[in-house]
């Protein structure tokens, strides 16, 4: 090995050296790893590639990871990859080298955390509490993900459930009691939103963003539109003032105000983060996940993610998405929603006032690693008319159709497009309606 390569990348070459001549050794590593505890470059870019190969059941040599890795950045490292190998002192040790990339890994995300708690007049007391907390979650997080084992004695898991009785509510809370029952915000876990196109499932999705950055720090990541198109959804939101105003530039003076003095509001909104990135692959997505920390994150949606092989179907894309997605939920303790399309013979075919389960568009790995799933109405073509003025509004629904931890139903809720509104409907509404039989 080279005399001036630093101890973390010479921990990182023997760990891919040895993961090249011995995958099925470094399999159990590869799930409990992301690209980011790798170096920028070729060490992230080999890493990639071995991880895909491996958890996707196929042969990891030096050949196939070099094409692999070629085909998703362009570059040819072969070069690299049978120095990696030549280079690695033991096999054996891979256990070694994955623990002490982990270690480096932690404290560079500990020691960014801590110089950003400690910059004079960037944070406030109570900032800096809430950053720490988010800092010391994450390293709990992080380090069970990487057990050995998972197995437990009964006994000891009856023990931890009935002491995790007493614990506080973490989960995050929207503030509208008829949602927050169903309780599918919990750390670590991942909520599928989808919906027949035009059925309003962004403006669903952009209001229980804009509730939860109340509290929380939310990344809401666009792939259809720009940033600056989804805050003009939420100035018409905040302003009351028509959406097409926005778009058209047709505000008249006195709208023009209300929408500065709205701004004026919003620049004191500090917790969402909004990103447009329509070339951002899986890799990236972790990569910026690890960057902003945020309690939860939107994927808008996740059949638009860039496939991290080009030779990839969509089913195998989606799949890989879905899964890199859950982990990523796991190991850093917050919650993705990701938005999803309908395949078109739902669309098509589907009469019923919502889309289920097998509508999902790209893979069944979209239901199965979900841990619950929300379906928006499908919107009605008699009610596809224009909405204009305060009082307009689309009578719609939201269905909990999966939950893997609590209940599922219908929450009948009021969509104002113009606005791009959504609100439950009225408590003395919701009591009458709710002794309906909905049809599903």
């Amino acid at each position: 090995m080279e005399k001036t390569m630093d101890r973390r990348t010479a921990n990182q070459w023997a760990f891919l050296g040895a993961a090249l001549m011995d995958p099925e050794a470094a399999r159990p590593y590869m799930s409990r790893m992301v690209a980011a505890m790798f170096a920028p470059g070729g060490c992230r870019e080999v890493f990639a590639a071995v991880q895909r190969l491996s958890l996707g059941g196929q042969a990891v040599d030096v050949i196939t990871v070099a094409n692999a890795a070629q085909a998703a950045t362009g570059r040819d490292c072969k070069a690299l990859l049978v120095q990696m190998a030549d280079t690695c002192p033991s096999v054996t040790n891979i256990g070694s080298y994955a623990a002490q990339i982990l270690e480096d890994y932690r404290y560079e995300l500990l020691q960014a955390d801590l110089m950003k708690c400690m910059a004079k007049d960037a944070m406030d007391a109570d900032s800096v509490c809430r950053q720490l907390r988010r800092t010391l979650a994450m390293q709990d997080a992080i380090s069970t993900t990487q057990a050995d084992t998972t197995a437990r004695e009964f006994d000891a898991v009856l023990e931890t459930a009935l002491a995790q009785l007493d614990e506080p509510d973490t989960s995050l809370k929207l503030g509208w009691p008829e949602l927050d029952r169903y309780g599918v915000f919990h750390r670590g876990r991942t909520c599928v939103v989808a919906g027949r196109p035009g059925c309003g499932k962004t403006d669903f999705s952009i209001n229980l963003a804009s509730r939860l950055s109340k509290k929380y720090r939310v990344y809401y990541l666009t792939l259809e539109e720009t940033a600056e198109a989804l805050m003009d959804r939420i100035l018409s939101k905040v302003s009351r003032i028509d959406s097409g105003k926005l778009t058209n530039k047709t505000l008249t003076p006195r709208e023009r105000e209300i929408i500065d003095n709205t701004a004026g509001i919003l620049r004191r909104h500090h917790n969402m983060m909004l990103d447009a990135d329509s070339n951002l692959t899986i890799d990236g997505l972790e990569a910026k996940l690890i960057q902003h920390k945020p309690d939860i994150a939107f994927i808008d949606h996740i059949g638009l993610l860039s496939p991290t092989d080009p030779r990839q179907t969509e089913y195998q894309s989606i799949r890989e998405i879905t899964r890199r997605l859950k982990v990523a939920a796991m190991k850093m303790g917050i919650v993705i929603v990701e938005l999803c399309q309908i395949n078109r013979a739902g669309v098509k075919g589907n009469e019923g006032r919502f889309c289920n389960l097998e509508d999902l568009r790209g893979s069944g790995t979209i239901e199965q690693d979900a841990n619950s799933a929300i379906f928006v109405e499908n919107r009605r073509t008699e009610d596809s008319k224009e909405l204009r003025g305060e009082d307009a509004y689309q009578d719609t629904a939201v269905m909990y159709a999966k939950n893997r931890e609590g209940p599922t139903g219908v929450v009948s809720m009021r969509w104002q497009p113009q606005y791009h509104q959504w609100q439950p409907t009225p408590k003395e509404d919701f009591e009458e309606i709710d002794q309906m039989n909905w049809p599903q």
